[in-house]
């Protein structure tokens, strides 16, 4: 329950009977608002009247509306109050006893006043009462179509951990409680809440939830219904972000069409990537990065954690972001972090660990190569050798690496990969008068750069970032709500002294053969006069380490005014601070020249460094102020909606760190944006965006550009002439967009449209008798430029749909045809018997084939269950029919050679098998089988023979230099038929989670026997197979697998394994026609299915399937 004090308690009774009271209470640095009040007034409204008149609604729902009367708040037990209880009451000036009284009456609550608590109980009587009858219920669930659905999760409302999953046949069988309420819930079908009343039977008729017309968008400044928007957008669904990176940006690349994502360093902290939206739109790379929003303020994403995101949306065209003027000419990112839900606090922890690997590394050539290549580059030049025989031969030998080095320089400053970690702590909950959401996190990573222990100080890189959301959502009053989000992150990163590019650049361009690195007695290698070796430059010129903090902070007012009217203020307080403390130092060099007597190294100094290390600091920060204060209006006349949007906004950004009056004054910007939308019964859409902004780049008769797009939308599906192909294309959209955008990012200083002026003596005067006086002047230094707004005219035609359906003969000779167009049809009559012990399942598949192979054949289908419990099964089956890759084998083979003789089809006579399986867990089944296969006309290759004919007719042309030849030759494909056989036993793990998400994994071995055990050698002898299904909405079905087969050995040889990655989708159409479609070898691995012919790589296989 909650109070009016902005704190929530969650009363509940436990197994023992005690009482828990948890509270919550939110301390806001807000100024208090009147809602301190004296005791005496308090007392005084306590007593006020209540007037109510409710029909038929849940109990729950009028107890808030007697706290919103009053300063009572209830207090009850979950087990003792039916809060689904619906009442009817009407009470006018009543006292508050007098309508508890009414509310209560025929019932076993009891409640008692406590101060400002009433406190509902339940009667001496009741709760000494025999415990209620538990009673069973069975039902039917069906769709609109009076067709039954599968796998409808049932639940009892008021005790969600117990239900039920409707089975093949649509039922259900539950036990409850009479007084219970049901909870029906499946997905693309709206959730329905049934009450039981003492039912035995309880039939339910599911209605098909529209996704389209109910689903919400997030547009500038705002939300529309998503059929109604007609501006180019598009959404990433959060769980797509939460990958192991620090940064956001990195998260983006190839998940939005038309979103470019350019990563141009790998180093902590400084990893960002350039975002562009549709392109660079303007003559600067740089000025081309598209607006971002966070939490409605314009802000950087880049270190905001993907736990604490709730939606992220991207603008495109004009249409879209025209009601952000100049700031959205290249595009615009809305990012909204999580406000929290209602209900008791939810906790949920992530925790994810993550490897960093080089992309690509640059392969070098070895010292003796470069030195090769060297003296080969230098002799082409009419120069000599650089390098002696005598010295590539030993560096090639490694015979002394400190006085003849080959060294790969990438090796040694990088490691082969790097870790990152991230964790996330979250809890979110409330009332209806409050919800809350708080979020920590904590991200680690450790660069790429190995450890050279060089120093004793630590040049490390690493970088750490930890990450503080906490958004508050008030509801004082039911017009009124109050949005208050504070976060920020501090980030500590570690760096070796020299830069990234400088390290790098050394390790590119430093030969191989340079100097050592390292010589054993520590002393670092570097020639005189030379650079500093890139192990030297990582780990002995110092290090430097940031910290970097920022805190967003925003407070948002909406009021509603009037129906569908409301008016909203936002104000918003962003600090950033940035801090670099460089400690520097100089290493001492040598050059190893030789060797001593004793074998000891002979050196000599190449550089003196420095002994202490030096200090530098470098700092930057800003400040930024947004103000937001906007009018929406949203109504409905009929068929006919419109809404309008009229919003000012300004923001000022002031550099804490300025060192001039130019960066000390504010960088300032101020606009007007409007929205004008109407649609007509959901078919017809129009809509009028407009930006009005200042910039403080040009003059004042150039400082303000209007930016306008206008947009049209046309919904032909919901059009009554599509009626009938909404089966097909549920939903067709067309729209066009016509916009302005303006761009004001001028490369170079501020305030262009000024002159400034500067001392000089270049334009000096001189004078006098001997021309020896000298007068300086004051000159221009960077002339005015009088420019305006760079203007681009933006148009966009797009068209939205949403589940669109998706011969060759060859003869050798007139009377010998091998490969030709067939036809066949497969046919499964059954019957099937069931009881709560046994399903039994009697029936046949008959194949008919018409081409070649022109075949009959009936083989069994028939299948036995007998069920322990709902968690044990006990099977047996025989099945059979002609094999499906039948046609994809004939593909293979003949590009490649021709057959001799027509093609049977490889039939499965006989599949039996023996199983049990097992549940111990909801949706986890285990199936343990053994089982014998025969197969009937299975081909295999015997060998390719070429046959070579002879034709007169071109002997004469035979000639020296003709190609012609009389003779010609063709390949054929050798094949013969056999019967085989195998026994196999295997295990399938397999689970499912609500209708929406299927996972498996199988292994199988089969022994097989064959009359021509050559037939064998591209058998299965081992299979393990994975399998994961999402089905997203009702109908559509999204497979991704994995298949690996060993080869069963013949004669001491074995063909390679088959490792096959493959993906697939089916949709029903509607009842009983299907469509489908696969991707097969994603990998495009080369590996042989049959003898003799490597697989056809990536592949696709589509289809349509009928069921009647």
């Amino acid at each position: 329950m909650y109070n009016k004090n902005g704190k929530i308690g969650l009363f509940k009774a436990d197994n023992g009977g005690l009482f828990h009271l948890f509270r919550i209470t939110f301390l806001f640095l807000l100024a208090t608002i009147g809602f301190i009040r004296p005791v005496s007034a308090q007392t005084a409204e306590a007593a006020k009247t209540i007037t109510l008149n409710v029909q038929n609604r849940p109990i729950k729902e009028v107890l808030t509306l007697i706290e919103r009367q009053s300063d009572y708040i209830f207090v009850y037990y979950d087990n003792i109050l039916d809060i689904h209880r619906k009442v009817t009451l009407k009470v006018t000036n009543q006292p508050i006893s007098a309508v508890l009284k009414q509310l209560f009456a025929g019932t076993d609550n009891t409640w008692k006043l406590s101060g400002r608590q009433i406190v509902i109980g339940r009667s001496v009587a009741a709760a000494a009462a025999t415990p209620r009858k538990i009673t069973r219920i069975t039902g039917v669930v069906r769709d609109q179509n009076n067709d039954p659905l599968i796998g409808v999760t049932i639940r009892i409302k008021a005790r969600p951990n117990i239900g039920t999953a409707t089975d093949i046949n649509g039922k259900y069988l539950l036990d409850v409680y009479p007084d219970e309420v049901l909870e029906f819930s499946y997905v693309g079908y709206k959730s329905q809440d049934v009450s039981v009343a003492g039912q035995e039977i309880v039939d339910v008729v599911m209605l098909q939830n529209d996704a389209i017309l109910d689903a919400v968008e997030v547009v500038g400044y705002g939300v529309q219904k998503k059929i109604s928007v007609i501006g180019s957008q598009q959404t990433i669904a959060t769980k797509e972000l939460k990958v192991p990176v620090a940064n956001l940006t990195q998260g983006l690349a190839g998940r939005v069409s038309g979103l470019v994502s350019v990563q141009r360093t790998s180093e902590p902290g400084f990893d960002d990537a350039n975002i562009y939206i549709r392109g660079i739109s303007t003559l600067t790379a740089s000025m081309s990065a598209p607006l971002t929003l966070v939490d409605g303020v314009p802000r950087s994403f880049s270190n905001v954690d993907p736990e604490d995101i709730e939606s992220f949306s991207i603008l495109k065209d004009a249409s879209a972001t025209a009601v952000y003027g100049v700031r959205g000419a290249n595009g615009v990112i809305i990012i909204n972090t999580k406000s929290g839900l209602k209900g008791r606090p939810k906790f949920s922890v992530r925790y994810t660990e993550g490897l960093t690997k080089p992309t690509k590394i640059t392969d070098f050539a070895d010292g003796a190569t470069y030195m090769e290549m060297s003296n080969e580059a230098s002799l082409t030049r009419g120069g000599g050798k650089l390098y002696s025989q005598e010295i590539i031969d030993k560096t090639r030998r490694g015979e002394d690496p400190y006085l003849y080095p080959d060294v790969d320089w990438m090796k040694q400053i990088l490691r082969n990969f790097s870790r990152n970690r991230s964790a996330n702590v979250n809890v979110q909950g409330g009332s209806d008068k409050a919800v809350y959401y708080i979020g920590l996190a904590y991200y680690d990573e450790n660069g790429m750069y190995k450890d050279t222990k060089l120093a004793d100080y630590n040049s490390n890189t690493f970088y750490r970032r930890y990450n503080v959301t906490s958004n508050l959502t008030l509801n004082p009053f039911r017009t009124t709500e109050i949005k208050l989000g504070i976060q920020g992150y501090l980030a500590n990163a570690n760096y070796p002294a020299s830069s990234q590019a400088s390290i790098f650049e050394s390790a590119y361009f430093t030969p191989p053969t340079y100097i050592a690195p390292l010589y054993p007695d520590g002393k670092l290698g570097a020639f005189s006069g030379g650079d500093i070796n890139p192990v030297a430059q990582l780990g002995a010129t110092g290090y430097a380490n940031q910290w970097r903090s920022q805190v967003y902070s925003n407070l948002r007012i909406t009021q509603q005014i009037y129906k569908g009217l409301s008016v909203s203020g936002m104000f918003s307080f962003d600090t950033y601070n940035y801090t670099s403390n460089r400690f520097t130092k100089t290493p001492n060099t040598y050059h190893a020249t030789g060797r001593d007597a004793n074998g000891n190294l002979l050196y000599e100094q190449t550089r003196q460094g420095t002994e202490n290390l030096a200090y530098s600091l470098s700092a930057k920060g800003n400040r930024a102020i947004y103000l937001e204060a906007a009018v929406n209006y949203r109504n409905t006349f009929g068929r006919h909606t419109v809404s309008g949007m009229m919003l000012f906004n300004q923001s000022d950004e002031i550099n804490t760190k300025a060192t001039n009056v130019e960066e000390a004054l504010p960088y300032r910007f101020r606009g007007l944006a409007g929205r004008f939308t109407y649609s007509f019964d959901d078919r017809y859409f129009g809509e009028f965006n407009f930006g009005y902004n200042g910039s403080e780049n040009f003059a004042p008769k150039n400082r303000y550009g209007f930016f306008p797009s206008v947009g049209l939308g046309w919904v032909i599906s919901n059009e009554p002439f599509f009626r009938g192909a909404t089966e097909v294309i549920q939903y067709l959209k067309l729209r066009g967009t016509w916009g302005r955008v303006g761009n004001s990012q001028i490369s170079g200083r501020r305030f262009a449209y000024l002159a400034t002026v500067k001392d000089t003596n270049d334009t000096s005067y001189q004078f006098g008798k001997n021309m020896d006086q000298t007068y300086g002047t004051t000159a221009i230094d960077e002339y005015a430029v009088d420019v305006t707004w760079e203007i681009a005219d933006k148009t966009n035609i797009g068209l939205d749909m949403r589940n669109l359906i998706y011969n060759k003969d060859l003869k050798l000779a007139d009377d010998l045809q091998v490969y030709e167009n067939r036809t066949a049809l497969a046919l499964n009559p059954h019957y099937k018997l069931s009881n709560d012990s046994w399903n039994l399942r009697a029936g046949a598949n008959v194949d008919l084939s018409f081409g070649s192979g022109k075949s009959f054949r009936v083989s069994p289908d028939v299948t036995a269950q007998y069920i322990f419990s709902d968690s044990y099964v006990l099977y047996a089956q025989a099945t059979g029919g002609k094999l499906v890759n039948d046609f994809r084998r004939l593909e293979t083979i003949c590009p490649y050679a021709l057959p001799v003789a027509p093609i049977l089809d490889t039939y499965e006579q006989l599949n039996a098998a023996i199983g049990f399986k097992a549940s111990p867990y909801p949706g986890l089944w285990i199936n343990l089988y053994g089982g014998y296969q025969d197969l009937k006309d299975d081909f295999f290759e015997v060998q390719e023979e070429t046959f070579v004919n002879y034709d007169p007719s071109l002997a004469g042309d035979a000639q020296e230099g003709n190609s012609s030849s009389p003779v010609t030759a063709h390949q054929y494909l050798n094949l013969e038929f056999s019967n085989a056989n195998n026994f196999y036993a295997g295990m399938k793990i397999s689970y499912e989670y609500k209708d929406l998400i299927a996972l498996s994994a199988a292994g199988t071995y089969r022994n097989w026997d064959a009359k021509e055990k050559y037939s064998l050698y591209m058998k299965p002898a081992c299979e393990i197979n994975f399998s994961a299904d999402f089905r997203p909405i009702t109908g559509l079905n999204i497979n991704l697998g994995y298949d690996y087969i060993g080869r069963t050995k013949v004669e001491g040889i074995k063909a390679a394994a088959v490792s096959d990655l493959h993906a697939g989708a089916s949709y029903n159409v509607f009842k009983g026609v299907s469509v489908y479609a696969r991707i097969n070898n994603i990998l495009n691995k080369k590996y042989q299915y049959y003898l003799g012919y490597p697989t056809e790589g990536l592949n696709f296989l589509g289809g349509l399937s009928f069921s009647f």
